[in-house]
């Protein structure tokens, strides 16, 4: 499953990102802070297969509509395995990751930056999600020192996420970006499902 989406990146990379990838509006203010944020993870009787088991670093919008990533699906592929004969993506040997079903051979970034080089979300202190093409494509130019790249993205409708909140399907913990970019995520959501029962107990 993971390899097909992979191939029909490829094919979104060579037509052009920008063509692949929704807008959000290109005349966002980069720096603006948008939302609450937070990293869900999914309690153990969510059976869904986008979601079973997943970290996601979630940012909710003013409308009641959220986005974000799972952080801890990896793919076997790199933007560098993708198109090996493209010069520009050489550099991006690191794994790209499974975001989420929504847009998923659209391409996606989280990055540490002090400042976005184009319209993104601001999750939290130095830690941006890119969505716009341009801003994808500025990045793929000029990557900061930390960033991932990601096929598709999660998203919730105004109102959605609050529902599954009140259902009991995700634990909420702060946001930790060491978590974000973890070099190995095998094992986080063990981890953290840990820590959120923890909590729980002992409120």
């Amino acid at each position: 499953m993971l390899a097909r989406r992979a191939g029909r990146l490829a094919v979104a990379l060579l037509l052009g990102v920008s063509a692949f990838v929704p807008a959000t509006g290109s005349g966002a203010d980069p720096d603006r802070r948008i939302g609450e944020s937070a990293l869900l993870v999914a309690k153990p009787h969510i059976q869904d297969p986008n979601f079973r088991e997943t970290v996601v670093l979630v940012t909710e919008m003013p409308d009641g509509s959220a986005v974000g990533v799972i952080v801890n699906r990896p793919t076997r592929q790199s933007l560098a395995t993708i198109l090996p004969d493209n010069p520009r993506l050489a550099r991006f040997t690191d794994a790209l990751y499974f975001g989420g079903p929504v847009e998923i051979v659209g391409l996606f970034a989280l990055f540490r930056a002090e400042h976005s080089p184009g319209a993104a979300l601001l999750v939290s202190e130095r830690l941006w999600f890119a969505l716009e093409p341009a801003t994808v494509e500025q990045l793929l130019r000029e990557p900061p020192e930390k960033i991932r790249f990601f096929t598709g993205y999660a998203g919730w409708a105004p109102g959605q996420l609050s529902a599954e909140l009140d259902r009991g399907d995700w634990w909420v913990l702060s946001v930790n970006p060491d978590v974000a970019f973890r070099a190995d995520p095998s094992g986080l959501w063990e981890e953290l499902s840990t820590r959120a029962r923890a909590i729980t107990a002992a409120r």
